[in-house]
């Protein structure tokens, strides 16, 4: 297996908890695709095993995360300050900018997974993986950095609201 995921640990209870768990996925699923493209010895099953839990993370939960940034995150912290509102103003432009590279990382993903012994797919895998990763290290570590100190200072209220919007993203009606 080219990376094993899961295992038993605690629910996160407050929003950067739920988001510092996010942002972990993130990064592994930025690895594994990197793994992917790098180990084209690894057997087709775990090859295209791979890149469908890419291609599924990127396309399905990914999308979660940000709405949680951006519809959760971003209206109660924007007018705190001109350094937050920049700070806002540029992760979500980040956002906006990942969608090109996130889309060339699915693309080689699933050439990946339609031919898993082509070493030149395997290539390109691993190079879309590795510009992503470039762009995620930086932006996840400014998020961490200077926007989740600012939801931790959040009252309680907000901060439960927070969780509970997240919940709701991935869970609707329950």
């Amino acid at each position: 297996m080219l990376i094993q995921l899961g295992g038993q640990k605690q629910p996160a209870q407050g929003p950067v908890e739920l988001l510092l768990e996010c942002h972990e996925r993130i990064r592994t699923f930025v690895a594994l695709a990197r793994r992917a493209g790098e180990q084209p010895d690894a057997t087709a099953a775990e090859i295209v095993d791979a890149c469908e839990r890419v291609e599924r993370y990127f396309t399905k939960a990914l999308p979660l995360h940000v709405a949680d940034e951006e519809q959760s995150l971003l209206p109660r912290l924007r007018g705190t300050s001109v350094e937050v509102d920049r700070a806002l103003e540029a992760m979500a432009a980040q956002h906006a900018g990942h969608e090109a590279k996130l889309r060339a990382l699915l693309s080689a993903s699933s050439a990946v997974r339609a031919r898993p012994g082509d070493a030149a797919g395997h290539r390109a895998l691993f190079d879309a993986a590795d510009e992503l990763a470039r762009d995620f290290d930086h932006h996840l570590a400014d998020e961490e950095r200077i926007v989740f100190p600012l939801v931790r200072a959040l009252p309680a209220g907000e901060q439960a609201e927070i969780v509970a919007e997240v919940r709701r993203r991935r869970h609707p009606g329950a």
